[in-house]
């Protein structure tokens, strides 16, 4: 289990310029930050899994950042299993920077490469395989590697290693026995 307290926000999308990127948070003050940090009609936090329009404002100055769609997302229904926000906004590396200074002024800290997919492992969303094959999903470069990694996303790896183990442990208990 993650230590509480813990939260983390990185950039969800390539680094380049491009018309949307994607700040992800995830942990225990994901809907405070997403209140804090992002203003609009409606509160993000109020309708989970809903994206909602707005500013993205700066937590020092109070400045708006971009105009932004953000969206909440509880745990343990989320991917990593905290709760998870994301923030939607024009693709600039400059915005990045601002936006995620924003986050990390506000007391979130910059999540490593994979953490959350090593928080969604941690908090039982998924199992090692299925951790790996994101990994191997993300750097797939045939049809052949793409299809590997997602049968092992979905489980089925995972399934067949589970089915051959039963019976394993039934034997294993009578031998015992």
């Amino acid at each position: 289990m993650i230590e509480e307290g813990s939260h983390i926000a990185a950039l969800a999308t390539a680094p380049v310029p491009s018309g949307l990127a994607v700040v992800r948070i995830s942990g225990p003050r994901t809907r405070i930050a997403l209140k804090a940090l992002f203003r609009a009609k409606q509160s993000v936090g109020d309708d989970p899994r809903r994206l909602v329009f707005g500013d993205l404002l700066d937590h020092q100055s109070g400045n708006v950042i971009d105009r932004a769609l953000a969206v909440f997302m509880p745990g343990p229904a989320s991917y990593t299993g905290e709760d998870v926000g994301e923030f939607q906004f024009h693709g600039s590396p400059l915005l990045v920077q601002k936006i995620l200074r924003s986050l990390f002024a506000f007391g979130i800290t910059p999540a490593e490469p994979g953490e959350f997919t090593k928080r969604a492992f941690l908090n039982g969303k998924i199992d090692l395989v299925q951790a790996e094959a994101i990994c191997d999903l993300i750097g797939a470069t045939s049809e052949d590697a793409l299809r590997v990694a997602t049968e092992h996303l979905r489980g089925r790896f995972s399934e067949a290693v589970a089915s051959l183990g039963e019976p394993l442990r039934d034997a294993l208990a009578e031998l015992e026995a």
